[in-house]
């Protein structure tokens, strides 16, 4: 097993505190049975799938968000345990083209240096999940009615061109 595999799948990304009441209103905290998940109509059935649609949603329109070290932010689950894993792979792989990761030179570092690079791969994938978040948000705030629109994750969809 690589470093990426062993070090890259156990980060645990994190957005910033202020979206948390977006998160917890479109997406279900702490898992449980499908079927309550459904009862509850949110948007997204776990936490990683919200934050992987704002990390599209953020590459695609171009918004980044860097979060400084005096911000608050809340973690949820590391890589590892999202799915599908292609989709995560995918996520990985536009966040490596966006940043200044070297895949083949992280293979050759000592690991304390190849950490800090992937420490950076992090912070990409933050960037842009929380620019996304921000996106999201600022839609919801501008037009309060599309809360109540079922279709309203489907639409930015097609207004990123995806």
């Amino acid at each position: 097993m690589n470093i990426i595999d062993k070090k890259l799948y156990k980060l645990n990304p994190v957005y910033l505190a202020e979206y948390e009441d977006l998160i917890r209103s479109h997406s279900q905290f702490g898992g449980g049975a499908s079927e309550n998940k459904f009862i509850q109509a949110k948007s997204f059935s776990n936490v990683y799938e919200f934050y992987i649609y704002a990390f599209f949603i953020g590459l695609y329109k171009n918004k980044k968000v860097e979060i400084i070290k005096e911000d608050k932010t809340k973690s949820f689950w590391e890589l590892d345990n999202w799915k599908p894993k292609e989709l995560v792979d995918y996520l990985i792989i536009c966040a490596i083209a966006e940043s200044e990761f070297d895949m083949a030179a992280i293979e050759q570092m000592e690991e304390k240096e190849a950490m800090e690079h992937i420490k950076l791969l992090k912070q990409e994938i933050e960037k842009y999940a929380n620019g996304g978040l921000r996106y999201i948000n600022d839609k919801l705030e501008e037009e309060p009615e599309l809360k109540d629109d079922d279709m309203f994750f489907i639409s930015l969809l097609s207004e990123a061109g995806m």
